[in-house]
């Protein structure tokens, strides 16, 4: 829709904030001084270009050169110290590929891409159950003005998944996944309305190429174990579920948290994934989750369970990234309690070997690091090198981040130090290890053939809106990579305040 001159003027936005956002489960670290300082360059430097090619900044920014000077920020500021200075610094351990000074060409070359691109952690609200949620609702009603809405709980609607992850990015396929609610009918997304979601989509897609596929949560510790269960067997017998989603930190209304090899709860659940022969389970690690102890966000029961399992595939969601142990260096056995050494730790202990039955996905971890060129590679490099090469996923957490194409232009033009990976025994990122990190490796997870898929889906009435959309006026989406935070570390204390002290945006 085309603004009225009376419309408020729009913000002017940098396509992704530098420094740490949270996804709404957690509280994030302080943005250091280094981060305002990329942020007060990206915005001057976009202002020059902008106004030397005589167009409007905030039109300059919402496009791929906007892109160009925030990562291009990004890297200057990883070359001096954190307060600005040129002092000599340790080489930085990544930098992104992006050119100095945003040419038209040597940004769509560096910048665009073809990939085929499987997100395999994003999640909408349907917008009237949201006040079942109060806290949800209050977050929501807290994020930036980054959707255009004036009605901010619109902004995690059905409506803007579709635009954000199909329309505003390069995304190709999606898992929609729902957050941990004791029963089928409560919650801000429920089964029910997921699977609405995926018949709009498939609505929209040719010749059967669904582009959605669905987690199914379960929730073992809350209620009767029975029942929960049953409800798996349920669902796997009404339609095909394409993995069972666990968030063991969540202890429920009896704080009961759990982990995946406890007797209790963990073990039946994933023998009943065997015998229904859905035999995937993504587990939620890392990023402990507001209000909730943190030992059970430990990835330590990952090892345990694939060395059990080895006909069961287990996907660590988040890879064990904890944003509060500080920033993530090569693996040290020695200090592997949290973070994604934990993960490393506890694939090694149990003769776990790269390329098994687990998986690391990257969901809110790409965004909390990839301002931290260093930490970025270290990150990437340990899950590539120890969990393996084939078994590191795509995920982006969107649409709590707004539109994930930041995200995916972020990972696009990052590359690793050669010193660095010497050193540490990382490999390279090239083009088809990237490839295989955006979509191949999930969709061999999931049994989707890519190459068939992309055939049919460059036939589809959604690739025809996504043309139709990108050629609308801009200023209908000048807000379109805008994110929908950064949900600030003052910001979820103050929501934490307002709810008593306790805050979690799941019940």
């Amino acid at each position: 829709m085309r603004r009225k001159k009376t419309d408020p003027e729009l913000p002017i936005l940098l396509p992704f904030q530098p420094g740490p956002a949270s996804n709404g489960e957690y509280v994030p670290p302080e943005r250091t001084p280094a981060h305002e300082l990329m942020a007060v360059i990206a915005l001057e430097r976009a202002e020059e270009i902008a106004r030397k090619r005589g167009i409007d900044r905030r039109r300059f920014l919402a496009g791929l050169g906007g892109l160009a000077v925030t990562l291009g920020a990004v890297n200057l500021v990883a070359c001096s110290s954190d307060d600005g200075s040129k002092q000599a610094q340790p080489r930085p351990g990544g930098t992104f590929e992006v050119p100095e000074d945003a040419d038209p060409d040597a940004v769509c070359e560096l910048l665009d891409g073809d990939e085929f691109i499987f997100d395999v952690q994003t999640h909408h609200i349907t917008v009237e159950r949201s006040s079942q949620e109060p806290g949800l609702e209050l977050l929501l009603r807290r994020l930036h003005p980054g959707c255009g809405e004036d009605d901010k709980v619109e902004c995690g609607s059905r409506y803007h998944y579709l635009k954000d992850i199909f329309l505003d990015s390069d995304t190709t396929m999606a898992v929609l996944s729902d957050t941990p609610t004791p029963s089928d009918d409560q919650g801000a997304l429920t089964f029910a309305d997921m699977r609405r979601t995926m018949e709009i989509i498939d609505m929209l897609s040719s010749g059967g190429a669904g582009r959605l596929l669905l987690h199914s949560i379960v929730v073992p510790n809350v209620g009767s174990l029975e029942q929960q269960l049953d409800l798996m067997q349920a669902r796997a017998e009404a339609m095909q579920v394409a993995a069972w989603k666990v968030y063991t930190p969540y202890g429920g209304p009896d704080n009961r948290p759990w982990f995946l090899d406890d007797e209790q709860f963990g073990i039946p659940l994933i023998e009943k994934a065997r015998e229904l022969g859905v035999k995937r389970i993504c587990a939620h690690k890392g990023l402990p989750l507001f209000g909730f102890d943190p030992s059970f966000s430990s990835p330590r029961d990952i090892g345990v369970v694939a060395k059990a399992y080895p006909d069961m595939t287990f996907v660590v969601y988040h890879s064990g990234y904890d944003p509060n142990a500080g920033a993530e260096g090569p693996y040290d056995p020695d200090d592997a309690e949290r973070g994604v050494n934990a993960l490393v730790k506890s694939l090694q202990d149990n003769g776990i070997p790269p390329n098994s039955n687990v998986y690391a996905e990257l969901g809110t971890t790409w965004r909390a690091v990839m301002s931290n060129p260093t930490e970025a590679a270290h990150v990437l490099g340990k899950l590539l090198k120890y969990v393996g090469e084939e078994r590191v996923i795509w995920g982006t957490d969107c649409i709590w981040y707004g539109a994930p194409q930041p995200q995916i232009v972020a990972f696009r033009t990052f590359r690793m130090d050669p010193e660095l990976r010497e050193q540490h025994g990382y490999p390279e990122l090239t083009r088809d290890l990237k490839a295989k990190v955006f979509g191949l490796n999930a969709a061999r997870l999931y049994g989707v053939d890519a190459d068939a898929q992309r055939c049919v889906l460059d036939r589809d009435q959604l690739e025809g809106l996504r043309e139709a959309y990108r050629d609308l006026d801009p200023d209908s989406h000048e807000l379109r990579w805008a994110p929908r935070g950064p949900i600030s570390r003052r910001g979820m204390l103050r929501l934490a305040w307002e709810q008593g002290g306790r805050w979690s945006p799941w019940r």
